[in-house]
């Protein structure tokens, strides 16, 4: 019998890690519950408070004989790997019923860019009777509900993450730099983000205490297995395992925004009164038919500081980001990821132009589409299955060169 299960926030700043936790159930439940490739990766909105990372969660359509046991396992695996006592709280999705996915979408859909309150999802759960698991206050159900809904019919990319073993937790991960550039021109542009040239950095892995040793995207299966076997690294690997994703597609900034606190989106209007403040930050006010709107371009995205400088008096534009909360020291501002200009003002001459900017890629967002993917959308029914998807803990890891 096919299901679907959904989990969300199970880490802390602690460790651990929501796609962690469902390679091991990949790899650890096996016979009773088979996970089909490919797992899903969804992350939703970026601008949320209540994040440990990059507010992603996970769906894994997997294959059962007997879902009510494959529930009772899942719960405890859940459960084992969940770090309630470093502030997780977890929420886990289990759909037998795969008719009832389109219930799910427009919290999909209203996570991507805002905040849904759990309580939203317990009243669908329950008038329809779907099984669910949680752990804390249960803030987790919105983000496993949510990934039962996206799939291969939304643009998507794909991430292959590889993970280490626990004795390599908490140390520093030795990566060879020169191998991942080399990677990152072999695979470019069916791979995405490896590698900072500007700042000369590997991009692949993360720097926190997580069991994650790297993660590849790129634009299908695939490539991001030709790149990962291209990539060498001083420790023995746990395993790996390759995802479907909404990640840099723009998802989150598909609507105009409505302007509340910590939602996502886009605003038209003229830009008015911009300046460079302390620390190097970009800042003017939005004026949309009289009512402004304060901006901040934050010196960290690199490029688009650049363009932000440029900005004067009566430009239009279209800006894309999160709306963040004021505070006694600071107003409400919208913290600018990408800006499109529309058209440009008169004056001495200057290099702005008409067109689409948006950060360097060390500081995209998860969800940001990059320049590699603009102008193309990947759709299908069905993704191919390739060999090597999963990567079994028995599998040797490549060597230094």
């Amino acid at each position: 019998m096919r299901c679907l299960v959904g989990i969300d926030d199970t880490d802390s700043s602690r460790g651990y890690c929501t796609t962690y936790l469902a390679y091991r159930i990949t790899t650890d439940l096996v016979p009773l519950v088979k996970v089909l490739p490919y797992p899903r990766l969804v992350r939703l909105n970026p601008n949320v408070p209540f994040k440990t990372r990059g507010n992603a969660a996970i769906c894994l359509p997997l294959e059962t004989s007997d879902p009510e046991r494959a529930f009772r396992l899942l719960a405890s695996k859940v459960a084992e790997l969940s770090d309630v006592e470093g502030g997780a709280n977890t929420g886990m999705v289990f759909l037998e019923d795969l008719s009832l996915k389109e219930l799910f979408r427009p919290v999909y859909l209203d996570a991507l860019s805002g905040i849904v309150n759990p309580n939203r999802v317990r009243r669908v759960l329950s008038d329809h009777r779907v099984k669910s698991f949680e752990l804390g206050n249960g803030m987790g159900l919105v983000g496993a509900a949510s990934a039962l809904a996206f799939d291969e019919s939304y643009d998507h990319t794909y991430e292959l993450i590889a993970y280490r073993r626990k004795e390599f937790w908490g140390t520093k991960r030795l990566i060879d730099s020169a191998s991942v550039k080399e990677m990152e021109i072999r695979t470019w542009p069916h791979t995405l983000n490896n590698y900072d040239h500007q700042k000369r950095k590997v991009l692949i892995a993360p720097h926190g205490p997580d069991p994650v040793l790297l993660g590849i995207r790129g634009d299908s299966p695939a490539a991001v297995l030709e790149a990962f076997r291209l990539v060498s690294f001083e420790e023995r690997q746990l395993g790996h395992m390759i995802y479907l994703s909404n990640q840099h597609t723009d998802a989150h900034v598909e609507k105009p925004l409505d302007w509340k606190v910590y939602s996502s989106g886009w605003a038209e209007g003229k830009v008015s009164s911009p300046k460079v403040g302390p620390g190097g930050h970009v800042y003017f006010e939005l004026d949309l038919a009289g009512k402004k709107h304060n901006c901040a371009v934050y010196e960290p995205t690199g490029d688009l500081r650049r363009v932000a400088k440029l900005l004067r008096d009566g430009d239009a534009v279209r800006v894309y980001g999160g709306v963040r909360r004021p505070t006694s020291k600071h107003l409400k501002v919208i913290n600018v990821e990408k800006i499109q200009v529309l058209s440009v003002s008169k004056g001495p001459p200057r290099t702005l132009a008409r067109g689409v900017y948006i950060s360097s890629p060390r500081a995209n967002r998860h969800l940001t589409k990059p320049f590699a993917r603009y102008g193309y959308q990947t759709q299908e029914q069905e993704s191919t299955e390739v060999s090597g998807w999963l990567g079994r803990p028995s599998i040797e890891t490549p060597a230094l060169a």
